[in-house]
């Protein structure tokens, strides 16, 4: 079947790497001026007015294409700090400037989420940070908000205030206490990066809706997108792929969160931010310092870095070929709730049929614990009582001998806050279940999350009480 013959060295079937570019003489739009900047191969060399005048057309025509935006629309553009941040909302600006043609018609509000809790910054450096990006986000003139990731602990109020000139952080030590738990009782960076990507999603949601908005912008870019792909396949969230990498994510019924960058690589818009000169503010993150081989996260960033220095087109086609992977994907307007991800939000993947993927990776994970001491052929024939005792051993809130919160009890003995890992576990994803396994217990998951887990649970318990009078 293969046509290459046994006496070839194989040398001529490889790849070819990146030649080395000789800078053309006029810009290859213009035909006028010096080119400054090349994209991707050397007929993409611009001038920097051209270059401006293409990253502006591609944001641009991102938005228009896709139909989505109504005049009518309030947005809430998510703000970071970054240039890649920074870019949109200059991007935005100018789209919705009096002098713009065909200028955008619906209104923007900025969010900045603080995460200092969980990198260990100093309050004051936190609000430092907070009012440097309250003085970007004045120049534009956007009405502006804040938060902070341990929002998601907080049951009540309001979660978001208003970002202006020498704000000062409004924190809850409670929930800031609940927020560094969690982060603690999570092992590997890989989780720890992973779940925090779940919870800021989880405060877009929250915070748009607390403030009546119908749509997100992130400032993701292609090559984001292109290492979010290669980590999300090694993760096993690789049915989750288009709703992470595509224009959209309509997971949530009322609010979607749409990455206008998604046709501007990194590159594309570091340069845009060169140009015009404009301020980020740098503030660490979970792998700040971190090595390469530390989580997938990073190795994915390296490999595609890597390959990028001799073939420029690495980030278009890996980013080209997840969207093809995933558009056959079905979107979650038609799922129920008791058949989404209690974590993302995604459909339940997990397959229970006999050996399937998941229960290969189930049994490899139980031997790997007993060890060559603990695993015998008795052993094998009792794997499913040993799984069960194993996890309900692991409980992640006390027990109560009654399903009644009030002093009255109804007698039905039912452990309605005894939450096992299995509990939980099977109402997550493939790609959250790894989230879970890499936890100590899970009493430090938020209460939102849990109490979908207790909802769930005795949905399930009363079904099947009932499941006898059925017809």
């Amino acid at each position: 079947m293969c046509s290459r013959n046994d006496e070839e060295d194989g040398s001529q079937s490889l790849m070819e790497g990146k030649t080395k570019l000789t800078w053309t003489e006029v810009c290859q739009k213009c035909s006028t001026e010096k080119p400054v900047i090349q994209i991707l191969q050397i007929k993409h060399a611009y001038c920097r007015n051209c270059f401006l005048a293409h990253v502006n057309h591609k944001f641009r025509s991102t938005l228009g294409k896709s139909k989505m935006m109504k005049p009518s629309d309030v947005v809430l553009a998510a703000f970071s700090g970054s240039g890649k941040s920074n870019a949109m909302l200059h991007l935005l600006h100018a789209g919705l400037s009096e002098q713009s043609h065909k200028r955008f018609l619906f209104k923007v509000q900025v969010l900045y989420i603080d995460e200092g809790a969980i990198l260990g910054t100093s309050l004051e450096d936190r609000t430092a940070n907070l009012q440097a990006i309250s003085g970007i986000i004045e120049q534009y003139g956007f009405k502006s908000y804040y938060t902070t990731l341990a929002s998601i602990f907080e049951e009540t109020g309001s979660k978001c205030f208003p970002l202006v000139k020498d704000s000062t952080l409004k924190i809850k030590e409670n929930s800031e206490e609940e927020l560094k738990n969690l982060f603690l009782n999570v092992k590997s960076l890989t989780a720890r990066e992973d779940l925090l990507r779940q919870l800021r999603r989880k405060i877009f949601l929250q915070s748009a809706k607390e403030l009546d908005c119908c749509k997100v912008f992130t400032a993701n870019t292609s090559t984001d997108l292109a290492i979010h792909i290669l980590t999300d396949v090694s993760l096993g969230r690789g049915s989750q792929m288009h709703h992470d990498v595509s224009f959209c994510d309509p997971r949530d019924a009322s609010v979607k969160i749409i990455r206008p960058l998604l046709e501007l690589s990194s590159k594309e818009v570091t340069y845009y931010s060169v140009f015009h000169e404009l301020e980020s503010i740098y503030i660490p993150s979970l792998c700040t310092k971190a090595s390469s081989d530390s989580s997938i996260h990073n190795m994915s960033k390296q490999f595609v870095m890597e390959l990028m220095e001799n073939f420029p087109s690495t980030v278009s086609t890996v980013f080209r070929t997840g969207e093809k992977l995933g558009s056959t994907n079905t979107t979650n307007t038609c799922e129920t709730e008791d058949n989404l991800c209690i974590i993302c939000q995604m459909k339940l993947d997990v397959s229970v049929a006999a050996c399937s993927s998941v229960q290969a990776t189930d049994f490899s994970r139980l031997i790997s614990s007993l060890g060559p001491a603990g695993f015998d052929n008795k052993t094998l024939s009792q794997l499913p009582g040993i799984l069960s005792n194993q996890a309900d051993s692991l409980l992640c809130s006390s027990s109560t001998s009654c399903c009644s919160d009030s002093d009255v009890q109804c007698g039905c003995h039912k452990d309605v806050q005894r939450l096992s890992f299995p509990d939980v576990e099977k109402l997550c994803c493939y790609g959250c279940r790894l989230i879970i396994h890499d936890m100590e217990n899970t009493s430090s998951l938020p209460e939102s999350i849990l109490h979908k887990v207790r909802t769930r649970r005795s949905l399930e318990n009363m079904r099947e009480s009932i499941q006898d009078f059925l017809l």
